[in-house]
C-alpha cells in the first residue's frame, strides 16, 4: 500500500493518493517498464529478435536505444516540478499512443511471428494503460487547480 501522508488515508485503510502522486506512479511505473524492455531489446537483440520473428537486431536494437532514451525522459517528468509535471506528460501520452499506432500497423503489415504478435500486442495494452492513465490523471489535476 502506497500512501504519501496519513492524512491522505480513506476510512477503510485504502490509501487515497492525490493525482500528482498517482501520475507520478504510473509515469515511473511507465519509465520503468520502458527502460526494461528498452534494455532488452538493446543488448539482447538477437534473442528478442528471435521471440519477435522480425528477421531485423539492428531494428530491434534501434528501438530498444529509442526506448531508453524514452524511458529517460519518463523518469525525469515524473521526478520533475509539478509545472514541468503538467508540461511534459501530455507529450509522453502522445508518444505511448503513437507507440500503440505503430504497433497496430506493424502487427498488420505481418512483422512478427505468432509470438512476436502475441508478445507486441501485450506490450500494446501496456502502453495504450499507461497513456490512458496518464491523460485521465492530467485531466485531473488540471480541473483540481
Amino acid at each position: 500500500m502506497l500512501t504519501t501522508s496519513t492524512d491522505e488515508s480513506t476510512t477503510d485503510g485504502i490509501s487515497d493518493a492525490t493525482g500528482e502522486s498517482r501520475l507520478r506512479l504510473v509515469l515511473n511505473t511507465n519509465a520503468t517498464t520502458s527502460g526494461l524492455g528498452g534494455l532488452a531489446a538493446l543488448l539482447l537483440g538477437g534473442p528478442v529478435d528471435d521471440l519477435l520473428g522480425t528477421g531485423d537486431v539492428p531494428w530491434v536494437r534501434l528501438v530498444g536505444a529509442g526506448l531508453v532514451l524514452f524511458a529517460a525522459f519518463v523518469a525525469w517528468t515524473a521526478r520533475a516540478s509539478r509545472a514541468r509535471l503538467i508540461r511534459d506528460t501530455p507529450a509522453i501520452s502522445v508518444g505511448d499512443a503513437a507507440w500503440v499506432i505503430g504497433t497496430v500497423a506493424t502487427i498488420a503489415l505481418g512483422w512478427y511471428t505468432t509470438s512476436g504478435v502475441v508478445v507486441m500486442g501485450l506490450v500494446g495494452v501496456m502502453v495504450a494503460t499507461f497513456g490512458t492513465m496518464q491523460a485521465l490523471l492530467m485531466r485531473q489535476l488540471r480541473s483540481d487547480h
